[in-house]
């Protein structure tokens, strides 16, 4: 399926001073279970098939840009960054600077942060450290690619199976059929 003329335009004005990331952040008190939340992700990536896509490959100077819908993601976009202090800080900065590659599917991935005795912005508690941990959910989609209300509902979905709800299947966008 052809690039839309807006994923076209993006593409070819690239700049290195603005992100080409979109990113969601989801705060949630206490630890999730590591494999539980991949198990529920992927299953959120298989309801939402349009999100299982990426480049075509080709030359980069090609007429046409394209995408194509693989069914399955080609990795494991779920990643555990660790606890700390500043992890979130340094999740929250590759969320700006490395992009999720269009050439992988899905254009996007799921960092996920334990975070204690830190505010909500990441930063120390005035109270000197709580031992309370809360978990961050971080997405980081490719623009080009996904905007943020897809990411939304991916990780909506992926609530929803985490909880243990079993989520619709997305039916394909209908289109209005033309007045003749």
């Amino acid at each position: 399926m052809p690039f839309p003329t807006t994923d076209e335009v993006s593409r070819h004005c690239l700049s290195d001073d603005e992100p080409e990331t979109v990113h969601i952040e989801v705060h949630l008190p206490g630890r999730l279970d590591p494999a539980r939340l991949r198990t529920a992700f992927r299953r959120a990536l298989l309801t939402h098939p349009r999100v299982l896509m990426r480049e075509v490959p080709g030359r980069r100077h090609r007429q046409t840009l394209a995408w194509e819908l693989t069914g399955e993601p080609d990795g494991d976009p779920v990643s555990f960054a660790g606890r700390g202090p500043g992890a979130l800080a340094r999740a929250r900065a590759r969320a700006l600077t490395d992009c999720p590659p269009l050439t992988l599917s899905p254009p996007m991935r799921l960092e996920v942060v334990e975070v204690s005795g830190e505010t909500a912005a990441g930063e120390p508690s005035a109270g000197g450290g709580s031992s309370r941990t809360r978990t961050v959910l971080l997405l980081t989609t490719h623009h080009t690619a996904l905007d943020a209300p897809s990411g939304l509902r991916v990780l909506a979905t992926t609530a929803e199976h985490y909880g243990g709800a079993a989520a619709a299947p997305v039916p394909a966008p209908v289109r209005p059929g033309r007045a003749g």
